[in-house]
Parts: structure tokens; C-alpha cells; sequence
């Protein structure tokens, strides 16, 4: 039994070589599929695309599916959608694209890619700032994937509560108003956990706050910007101060993750 074992493995191990021998990243082809992309956008004044090894890593999962089904699709059955893709790579982003081609070579490939309206769209939006591609030589053919995002800093939770309290005080002192006072209050970001966890806005427990007189929640992909509800609060007197609480979290209907806002007038 241990000698059957043990040529079983043999071959098992000789077959997984033989698939790698035929399918292999080209380092090099990512690389200059890279520069190829930051070529066209400099030669139209857009800036260049920093690359992320999140967004790599995500490229060349998805390039080894295709190899491994022998087609181009943008996802496979049982493989999650592109923008969980990215968030399981821990990559924050708002806007996704992405960009898929089959070719004899990476120069071939991204003419073709250029060629096409839709995915020369993607190479030249000026909302991206980060790229990941793959390269996976299968045969005669190369396998291409181009991962685009726009990446978002990553607060943690007491930063981006920093961040939103700048963003109060810099609209209420550009509109003529005292920078109102910010009270701590902790359990307004275990409140706002909790509307993630119930992909909900609607916080019940949140007006019933000692001394509360309005709410405000919203999700926001940057903290720094103030929905109309916020600016609506901060347009009434403020004089016993407000209170906020934020959670980064994913949910049923924001799957990549958002932040989760709460803010209360006193």
C-alpha cells in the first residue's frame, strides 16, 4: 500500500509540473502591458496608473480560471463578482473595471484591447488611479487580465471619524458658523456596526440617546464628503453640540464595503 501511495503522488505531482509548464505568469509581459497602458493615457494628459498588488493578485486568479476553463468570461461559475474579488484582496475602492483579452502576445493583446470602445474606455477613465494585470502564457496563446479601481485610503474607524469631524467644522465655518462641538459618544459607532450587520439606515435605538434631538446616517465611500443630510443638520444652530460614530463595513447591498455613518444633534 505505502509503494501504490507513493506512485500515485509521484504522478499526481508530474501532472500538476506538466500544467505549470504550460500555463506561467510573464513577469516581464505584466510589466510592459503596464507601461503599454500608462503610455496611452500620457499621451492623452491623463496621469499614470500606480500598480497594486492587490489588484495583481486579483488579475492573475481570474487569468488562471480562464486558462483552466479555456475561455474568456468576467466570471465563472462560483467565482464572486469583481468588486468582491478586490475586497477580498483588501483593496477599498468605488469604481471598478475590468478588462479580459486572449492573444499570441502582450502587444497583440492590448491593440486589440485598444481596438475596442468599451475596453479602451477602461484604460483611459481618468477616474482610475490604480492597475493590476496578468499575463498567463498557456501554449501559443497568452491569457490577459486588466484590473482597474479607484483606490480609496483606508481610515481606520477613529481616523475616519477625524476625517468627518474636519469636514463639519470646514462647512459650518465656510458658511459663516462657529465650528459646532463634537461630544463623544462611543456607541454611536457600535450603532452604525449594527446598520451595517442589518444593511439598514434606520437606527431605532440612536434617537432614543440621552438628549438627542436629530439623526442623521448615511454610507459614504469618503468620509470627507457630507451628504445633504448632514449639511442640512449643520445649517440649524448648533449650540449644545453634536456626536458621531463611523464603521467601515460590508453588507448585503454594499458588498465591497462602505463606511457607515452616524451623527446626532443635541
Amino acid at each position: 500500500m505505502p509503494r501504490v501511495f507513493t506512485v500515485a503522488l509521484l504522478v499526481t505531482l508530474l501532472l500538476l509540473c506538466r500544467g505549470l509548464a504550460h500555463a506561467q505568469f510573464e513577469e516581464a509581459g505584466e510589466r510592459q502591458l503596464v507601461q503599454l497602458i500608462n503610455q496611452e493615457r500620457a499621451s492623452r494628459g491623463l496621469p499614470p496608473l500606480a500598480v497594486d498588488q492587490r489588484l495583481t493578485q486579483a488579475a492573475r486568479k481570474h487569468a488562471e480560471l480562464m486558462a483552466e476553463h479555456k475561455a474568456l468570461s468576467h466570471q465563472f461559475d462560483g467565482e464572486p463578482t469583481m468588486d468582491l474579488r478586490f475586497a477580498d484582496e483588501h483593496l477599498r475602492s468605488d469604481q471598478q473595471a475590468e478588462n479580459i483579452a486572449l492573444n499570441q502576445d502582450v502587444p497583440s493583446a492590448h491593440e486589440a484591447l485598444m481596438g475596442s470602445p468599451a475596453h479602451r474606455a477602461s484604460i483611459l477613465h481618468s477616474g482610475y488611479n490604480v492597475v493590476g494585470v496578468a499575463v498567463l502564457r498557456s501554449g501559443r496563446h497568452v491569457y490577459v487580465t486588466e484590473d482597474f479601481a479607484h483606490r480609496l485610503t483606508a481610515y481606520s474607524e477613529p481616523e475616519a471619524e477625524a476625517v468627518l469631524q474636519r469636514a463639519v467644522e470646514n462647512y459650518a465655518t465656510s458658511h459663516g458658523m462657529p465650528a459646532p462641538k463634537r461630544k463623544p459618544q462611543s456607541q454611536l459607532r457600535h450603532m452604525a456596526c449594527d446598520m451595517a450587520l442589518n444593511d439598514s439606515l434606520q437606527g431605532r435605538k440612536v434617537a432614543d440617546l440621552l438628549g438627542v434631538r436629530e439623526v442623521a446616517a448615511w454610507t459614504t465611500a469618503v468620509p470627507g464628503e457630507l451628504p445633504s443630510s448632514a449639511k442640512e443638520l449643520l445649517s440649524r444652530p448648533m449650540s449644545s453640540g453634536y456626536s458621531l460614530g463611523a464603521c467601515f463595513a460590508p453588507s448585503v447591498s454594499q458588498p465591497g464595503g462602505v463606511y457607515w455613518v452616524v451623527m446626532v444633534v443635541y
